[in-house]
């Protein structure tokens, strides 16, 4: 589905992203005490940061459905050369990072990483003064539904 990610993998990102903005942290607490076979909630939360980033910079930059794949191997070329791009690459790797590095109980981490992403998320929008989140986050969710 999303970069290797499992549709309730991206679910439970998306709610863990859901619960950091609302300062929920019961809720963050049960997401971070998911069971032993699951990823850790920060490196989750980052790792989905990554694919939403790319999936909105491919949006920004002309993504469409319907392309043919030598339009999407340009469009990716086009990604590749911006400096918006590169700078989006370099924060998600540092979120995952310290994704990886945190404890899977670290809500303090997970919070911060998810309001990082958030926060990307929304710098890539027409006007993220005016971008809601949960709106945002809904828009995720059901592409997450839509595309297992």
């Amino acid at each position: 589905m999303t970069d290797g990610m499992t549709v309730d993998e991206s679910l439970r990102a998306l709610a863990a992203l859901e619960a950091a903005w609302k300062d929920d942290d019961e809720a963050l607490a049960a997401l971070a005490a998911g069971g032993a076979d699951e990823r850790a909630l920060p490196a989750l939360v980052a790792a989905y940061g990554e694919h939403a980033m790319d999936t909105l910079m491919a949006l920004a930059l002309g993504l469409r459905s319907g392309m043919s794949d030598e339009e999407i191997a340009e469009l990716s070329d086009a990604v590749g050369s911006t400096i918006g791009a590169r700078m989006s690459s370099l924060l998600t790797r540092a979120l995952k990072t310290w994704g990886e590095l945190a404890d899977r109980d670290d809500l303090t981490a997970t919070r911060a990483i998810a309001h990082a992403v958030i926060d990307a998320m929304r710098a890539v929008t027409e006007d993220p003064s005016r971008t809601e989140v949960l709106p945002l986050l809904a828009t995720f969710r059901s592409y997450a539904l839509a595309n297992p």
